[in-house]
């Protein structure tokens, strides 16, 4: 049937009486083209501010998708559970810690049933490895990533071996399961299963034998590794089989099929007190109730393993890094904002249209079109709007994911195709955008009297403006609060980098396997001539990474306490730039000095003394090495020895020739002038040529401090850079949406302002005539964000053991900001409209 032209108002129509779906559907399409084309401005309005929530809907949605699929791949990883226990090297530290000593496994075994295996994994750190091909060719390796683990690892864990057998595997001491990458490093093509690889140096060096290749570890794994050790091939592990003090090893419970955590952690509670008691009376020489009673605890938590990643509360991890569940959930509910943001803006456009559209629909109505088609009607616009939306969105995103992963540190993929999670959500997200800027104008402008519109009676009433008003509010406070936060953790994560640590990190570089040198005395010396660099030091141990700690006491007491600890030279504290309260530093040549020690004020403090000259020549014993006496020589300033989300604890430098046990991995840490880039890298080109007089070429790895300090806020500052994106995208669909109200402002009143102008009223009194009503949407959308930002900021800053009071600055600054960016909005077009001809606007009336 022919189309039927309608001229009402002096808007033209097409109507066709009856149509069948499929010739509906084109005539909607043909329509809904036509009404772009006739509303070109309004229409790119809407489908950049839908593009640009779906661009941000579908960043979040792979940055958070990406946080909760760790682990989760692993085949029984609703059985998998690690066992934690209370952080025992610190007084009063309530954190969980996930450390635990050898011993622990032996106790659950015997205790709770409901135990299929348990699997240990230990950190043995990084060693020299290196492989001789058919061709007496040496590929040598500083090897990361070395962990140690039992022989059932493979069986708990979901780690699919290429080749080998994951029930042998690990049986046997001085074997290996490497990744499929890591072979490649050292065997290229040749087949690695039976190589034998050297590890070690010196007279620790042992061959392994390579008796599994895994496929590389996933990202989206908690426990990672390169190179996975035999547990028996380190007797330690079995010497220490009764301890609980020496907590080196992660334990691991797969519970069987049909059993609760409830039921395990019940059977948790007596634990400690039943098989840690020998460990404490052994290394702190009182009861466990004599502990219990001194106000420490000992418990044992279980902790799925898909939660590790995102802990419920904050633990102490030996393997990897946890992420912040908070951060997630506040990403979570930015890209909902997101998502309302852009489709409030869709309303507002659609119903500051009112009138146009009213008759419009008005026609339909009298044709015959009954309220639920033109609701239809109204979703099928939104539904077009937002697929053109989704599709501009979908490239946007592509094109944007690279420098979205450098920002945020991740490595995420937006496989469109190949992940039918990635379609579902995109269908969610294009239904339910759909549905939320459809059906606001859907049911508005259905719903008036069709005379009434047809007759020019028909207003768009205060009704219909406080709601966009409303509307304009809300966009504007929400973008303000996201600003808002990103400026305070801006402020938050510059003054962690900046706070006083009680030492200089600034121009502080380490060298990793300091102990693979030839002569530790020769090689500190040759690094101190080095150019570029003032001082340097001998060391077990180099802030944040202070790993040495056991139980002490003092002489006259029988009380002992955890005390952190490194060993180093004389030339330690002055290179870190560490001061001294009271007494000494120690002397190359004084040869007692390897049997003194030297603490921080804390550690004196829980020993029971004065952190004053009193202190000095009193002596602490080291029940761990047949209480061997140490005296006191000095008292240093408190300084942070870990990462800033850790209080002071007690810390103690030893003589690097004191019998204090420690590890066998070595640093030589030292202070190096302040240069440029160009500089910098000659220095440690310099250096490189040291080592390897020293070494014998081996590998050279080296790390700045300061950097060292930073990596610890990485999730911190992951979010503060999702943040700034966000908050971005927040205010410039804020500002599209204001942008077209105004113009549609500007249109409604553009015989108002002619007539205005005919009667004397200046550009300026025009303008602000337009531009105050926003000024005031704006001004109580600020009013309306500052606390609800205030609170919002304050939970977030309980995640720092030291932190910033949020500056009012940041709050008026971000007022006076938007408001500034709302007035250059409307002024243009508000100044446009008010230096038009006022002839040309009223000649026809």
């Amino acid at each position: 049937m022919s189309n039927i032209p309608y001229n009402v108002h002096g808007i033209t129509f097409d109507f066709t009486p009856t149509i069948s779906p499929n010739p509906m559907l084109k005539y909607n399409l043909i329509l809904f083209f036509r009404n772009i084309q006739r509303q070109k401005l309004f229409s790119f309005i809407n489908i950049l501010g839908l593009s640009v929530g779906m661009t941000s809907a579908l960043l979040m949605y792979l940055y958070v998708s990406s946080e909760f699929s760790h682990d989760r791949f692993h085949v029984n990883a609703d059985r998998i559970y690690r066992v934690n226990q209370t952080f025992i090297w610190g007084e009063g530290n309530k954190n969980q810690f996930s450390s635990t000593g050898p011993g622990v496994s032996f106790a659950l075994e015997a205790e709770i049933p409901e135990v299929e295996q348990i699997v240990r994994i230990n950190t043995p750190g990084d060693f020299l490895m290196s492989y001789t091909n058919s061709v007496k060719e040496i590929k040598s390796f500083d090897q990361g990533n070395v962990f140690a683990a039992d022989s059932n690892f493979f069986q708990v864990f979901t780690f699919p071996l290429l080749k080998g057998n994951p029930q042998t595997a690990l049986r046997y001491p001085q074997t290996m399961v490497m990744t499929e990458s890591t072979a490649k490093k050292y065997f290229g093509d040749e087949d690695a299963l039976g190589k034998m690889v050297r590890v070690g140096e010196g007279n620790q060096q042992q061959n392994y034998e390579v008796t599994g290749i895994a496929k590389d570890v996933p990202e989206n794994s908690y426990i990672q590794f390169d190179v996975m050790l035999s547990m028996t091939s380190f007797p330690v592990v079995k010497r220490m089989s009764w301890s609980w003090i020496w907590t080196q090893v992660e334990t691991f419970m797969l519970l069987k099929p049909g059993f609760s955590e409830e039921q395990v952690l019940a059977r948790l509670t007596n634990i400690p007190k039943t098989y840690a008691a020998p460990s404490i009376k052994l290394a702190m020489n009182m009861t466990y109730d004599e502990y219990i009673k001194s106000g420490r605890e000992w418990n044992l938590y279980l902790q799925a393993l898909t939660d590790i990643h995102l802990p419920k509360a904050f633990v102490i991890n030996r393997l990897n890094d946890a992420g912040n569940i908070k951060i997630v959930y506040a990403l979570i509910a930015a890209g909902i904002v997101m998502v309302l943001l852009s489709c409030i803006n869709f309303m507002n456009l659609s119903t500051s249209q009112y009138v146009r559209k009213a008759k419009e629909t008005s026609v339909r109505k009298l044709l015959g079109s009954g309220r639920n088609q033109l609701r239809v009607k109204f979703i099928v616009e939104a539904f077009l709007f937002c697929c053109i939306s989704l599709l501009i969105g979908i490239c946007i995103t592509q094109l944007v994911l690279p420098s979205f992963n450098l920002i945020t540190g991740k490595a995420l993929q937006f496989n469109l195709f190949s992940d039918w999670k990635v379609l579902a959500a995109l269908a969610s997200l294009l239904l339910i955008m759909s549905l939320l800027s459809g059906s606001y104008p859907a049911i508005f402008l259905s719903a008036f009297s069709p005379v009434e519109a047809l007759k020019g009676k028909l207003k768009s009433g205060k009704e219909g403006r406080t709601l966009r008003s409303s509307m304009v509010v809300f966009q504007f406070m929400i973008s303000m609060v996201l600003i808002i936060l990103t400026g305070v953790v801006s402020q938050q994560l510059r003054y962690v980098a900046e706070k006083d640590l009680g030492f200089d990190k600034e121009n502080l570089l380490q060298i990793d396997h300091a102990e693979w040198a030839k002569g530790k005395e020769a090689f500190v010396d040759a690094i101190t001539q080095t150019p570029g660099v003032v001082s340097a030091s001998w060391t077990t141990s180099v802030p944040p990474r202070v790993f040495g700690g056991d139980s002490f006491r003092a002489k006259e007491s029988d009380k002992t306490i955890p005390i952190n600890f490194a060993k180093a030279d004389e030339n330690y504290l002055p290179t870190l730039g560490v001061s001294l309260k009271v007494g000494r530093n120690f002397s190359k040549d004084i040869k007692g000095d390897s049997a003194r020690v030297i603490l921080n004020e804390t550690a004196v403090k829980a020993l029971g003394w004065k952190a004053d000259e009193s202190v000095l020549g009193k002596k602490i014993v080291y029940p761990g090495e047949n209480n061997m006496e140490l005296e006191v020589i000095g008292v240093t300033n408190d300084y942070h020895f870990w990462q800033l989300n850790s209080p002071i604890e007690p810390m103690a430098v030893f003589h690097y020739k004191s019998g204090v046990y420690d590890e066998n991995k070595k640093y030589v840490v030292m202070r190096i002038k302040a240069q440029s880039s160009q500089e910098l890298q000659s220095t440690i080109e310099s250096l490189k040529v040291k080592w390897n007089q020293f070494t014998e070429d081996k590998p050279f790895e080296y790390s700045l401090v300061d950097q060292n300090f930073a990596n610890a806020f990485k999730s911190a500052h992951e979010f503060g850079n999702s943040l700034t994106i966000l908050s971005g995208l927040a205010i410039i669909i804020a500002a599209l949406g204001l942008l077209g109200m105004t113009i549609y402002t500007l249109e409604q009143r553009t015989k108002e302002i002619g007539i205005r102008k005919v009667s004397g009223a200046s550009v300026a009194s025009l303008v602000i005539l337009v531009s105050k009503d926003y000024g005031k949407l704006i001004v109580i959308a600020f009013v309306l964000s500052a606390p609800l930002a205030y609170w919002l900021v304050q939970q977030w800053l309980q995640e720092f053991e030291y932190r910033i009071a949020p500056s009012p600055l940041v709050f008026i600054s971000v007022g006076v900001g938007t408001l500034l960016i709302a007035a250059l909005i409307t002024s243009y077009h508000s100044i446009k409209a008010a230096t038009r001809n006022p002839v040309d606007v009223l000649r026809d009336e």
